[in-house]
């Protein structure tokens, strides 16, 4: 939940990065209650600022914003400051928790409801408290990953795109592309954490220097501060060509303070960016694209990321070899979604175990090389609508009740939206949008049957079911593999599933059969 802030340019080495702990507002006259919720944020790293009143908590946050608001219903005035307080932080995932006394009229509660996202009674509980901070701060930890990865994937997407249908291997214009990949990665918002400042763009001479490019966020876009910078290619910038852990670095990673980090880059380069915090980047072809101080600690996944994003635009013709490497940038970014919207909390197993079972299947039914490739990739992407359902029911000990299922049942549109409607994510957008569609007719959400259900969408609903039978919950036991197949094949239920082999697409359910036995093996091998 930590983000970095960033000094002005041009700051001292001494002004150290700060790591910012979420904010909790609490809006309560009463002291007790102030109190408790103090020490439960505290308990989960977090910052507390307190207001008697709505207008006294926005003078507060002028120059701050909250994760998470306790707001006391007595001080709501009717919904009327839950409204301010919603208009003003629109659009940052501020979740608002409604205080309210077991004597509340139930039209109190009816009128405030629109503008909270949950309640907690009063007199609070330290550990009521704390679990309703917990999966708060957890959701929005959630959502800022999913966005994260969805907003890469569907850039990487983008720039493919756009690199392939516009590339000429005899008319190539190579300030265009850097001028374009400018664009798409530097920051440009000062609150941009996912993007650098700063983005160099450089050559080797051959004899330990660099030709550089220079380009930095402004507030009136990205600007080339220089171009042709003659700087030494210092140890840094060799641990980057060598394509070693040294492609991303952090100053903190070595355990040496701000001021002696800067001693790994030019002072020519040091004059124009300031201090630098961390950089990412690689070397390809005798050529640099290294991006200077994001906003948050930089890993690999930015390093493949920038090369997704730079090298289809800018070196098309020299990287046709390349195109795996690209590709599993790719492939990290939508494991990267899948397991930001996961729900089973083992560390990726079911979202691995899902596309395994879907490949499998795949290709007993002879699907082509091609589509069996790609569903091998996009079956993890079945649930990314429940990023949208809280995680309370998600997590629930015990079975849903009607009305809590019908929430969850808004996931498979919800996926589809989150997917969008990119010709390369088609397959992962039909398999989130009817992975729960029967041949039948009795699934949802819109009741398709027969031919009508995409084939990946019918393999992946057999592949879900399994798992689900297979893997143990509060509100369930685990099947053997031989119960499972016996309810998938020939019917059943375990009490909480109730499976007649009618749902399931007659090809892809004999195709299960046929790969039942590497069904168990892939369960066996990723638990």
């Amino acid at each position: 939940m930590s983000a970095f802030c960033f000094f002005r340019r041009g700051a001292r080495c001494c002004d150290i990065i700060s790591f910012v702990k979420p904010l909790v507002l609490t809006i309560t006259k009463c002291e007790s209650d102030r109190k408790v919720i103090t020490q439960a944020a505290f308990s989960h790293g977090c910052r507390v600022s307190t207001a008697g009143s709505a207008a006294e908590a926005l003078s507060l946050l002028k120059t701050d914003s909250p994760s998470l608001i306790f707001c006391d219903a007595e001080l709501a005035e009717g919904g009327g400051a839950l409204r301010v307080l919603s208009e003003a932080f629109c659009g940052s995932g501020v979740c608002i928790i409604l205080l309210f006394p077991p004597a509340i009229s139930q039209g109190l509660l009816r009128a405030l409801r629109p503008w909270v996202q949950d309640f907690l009674a009063t007199p609070v509980l330290r550990e009521a408290c704390a679990a309703k901070i917990r999966n708060a701060l957890r959701m929005t930890a959630l959502e800022h990953a999913a966005d994260r990865a969805v907003s890469d994937l569907q850039g990487w997407l983008s720039r493919l795109e756009s690199a392939i249908q516009d590339f000429d291997p005899f008319a190539g214009d190579r300030t265009k592309a850097h001028d374009d990949l400018v664009r798409r990665l530097i920051r440009t918002r000062p609150d941009d954490a996912g993007r650098p400042t700063h983005l160099m763009i450089g050559t080797s001479d051959g004899s330990g220097g660099l030709q550089c490019d220079l380009y930095a966020s402004t507030p009136a876009g990205p600007k080339k501060l220089c171009a042709g910078m003659k700087i030494p290619e210092s140890a840094v910038f060799l641990g980057i060509k060598e394509g070693d852990r040294s492609s991303y670095i952090n100053y903190f990673d070595r355990r040496k303070g701000l001021r002696d980090f800067q001693s790994l880059f030019p002072s020519e380069l040091l004059t124009l960016t300031g201090a630098v915090c961390n950089v990412a980047g690689f070397a390809h072809a005798g050529i640099y694209v290294v991006a200077l101080n994001y906003g948050r600690p930089v890993t690999a996944e930015d390093v493949l990321f920038l090369k997704g994003l730079a090298l289809p635009g800018s070196f098309l013709g020299a990287v046709a070899g390349d195109m795996r490497e690209i590709s599993e940038s790719f492939l990290l970014m939508a494991r990267a979604l899948a397991m930001a919207t996961d729900s089973q909390n083992d560390n990726g197993a079911h979202v691995r175990r899902m596309n395994e079972y879907a490949r499998a299947m795949a290709e007993r039914m002879k699907c082509s090389t091609r589509f069996v490739r790609t569903i091998s990739y996009s079956a993890q992407l079945h649930d990314v609508g429940k990023i949208c359902i809280h995680p309370d029911l998600l997590d629930k000990p015990l079975r849903l009740t009607s009305h809590e299922f019908d929430i969850v049942k808004k996931h498979p549109l919800m996926g589809a939206k989150i997917l969008g409607d990119s010709s390369a994510l088609n397959v992962a957008r039909n398999i989130a949008l009817t992975h729960h569609e029967c041949w039948d007719g009795s699934g949802y959400p819109a009741g398709l049957s027969g031919e009508a259900i995409p084939i990946e969408g019918a393999i992946v609903k057999i592949a879900d079911v399994y798992d689900a039978l297979r893997t143990m919950h509060a509100y369930k036991a685990s099947l053997s593999h031989d119960d499972a197949c016996r309810f998938i094949l020939g019917g059943g239920g375990d009490g909480l599933h109730e499976i007649r082999p009618a749902q399931f697409h007659p090809g892809a359910l004999r195709a299960f059969g046929e790969a039942s036995r590497e069904f168990e093996a892939i369960y066996q091998g990723t638990r």
